[in-house]
């Protein structure tokens, strides 16, 4: 069952009936096609792992290439990031959230969709378990410092060394394709308090 079924489970969702067992929880705000989350749950799978994708073809990648490598702590769900935070996550859930490379919407009108917002900082922070850490890439200079600032001022978050915070981590591959093109990446790591 790596393909959740939002019509079979209830809201909040629960790990334990999800995974069949209790271990630490993180969750990829956007998989894209899983680089980065099927890395992950290959090399931690003490680890329980969450997408969410809303692009149907992405998620049934993302889906296949988890069940072609035998990843049983991964699981995908097709939604947006919004629906998860604000609908189907409980609060204090979650151990870690990553957002790497969120669409940056450049042009001004439409900037009212981007995913950071002070509502959306906050729902991330409910659901993040006592420090628990939201990790943060974008290759967009202008939206970095929208991120940057939305982050300060998200009360129950204190900033973290993104350098430690992103250690060891694999990379994902807008990050591949952006770092041998020579673009500039932002990176923001936050603890919750």
């Amino acid at each position: 069952m790596i393909d959740v079924d939002l019509n079979a489970v209830a809201a909040p969702l629960k790990w334990s009936e999800i995974f069949k067992r209790e271990a630490s929880t993180e969750v990829e705000l956007g998989s894209g096609k899983g680089r980065f989350l099927l890395e992950m749950a290959a090399g931690q799978p003490e680890r329980n792992f969450v997408a969410v994708e809303r692009a149907a073809k992405y998620h049934k990648l993302c889906c296949e290439r988890a069940a072609r490598r035998g990843l049983t702590n991964v699981r995908l769900i097709r939604t947006t990031a919004e629906d998860l935070l604000f609908r189907l996550l409980g609060p204090a859930c979650v151990d870690a959230i990553y957002v790497l490379f969120p669409d940056p919407w450049p042009k001004k009108r439409h900037h009212k969709r981007r995913f950071f917002k002070a509502d959306t900082v906050a729902a991330v922070t409910r659901t993040l378990a006592p420090s628990g850490r939201l990790l943060v890439k974008t290759d967009h200079e202008g939206y970095a410092e929208i991120i940057g600032l939305m982050l300060e001022r998200e009360p129950g978050l204190e900033s973290c060394d993104p350098c430690v915070a992103f250690e060891g981590l694999p990379l994902t591959g807008f990050e591949h394709k952006y770092l041998a093109q020579g673009r500039d990446i932002f990176s923001f790591a936050a603890r919750r308090i």
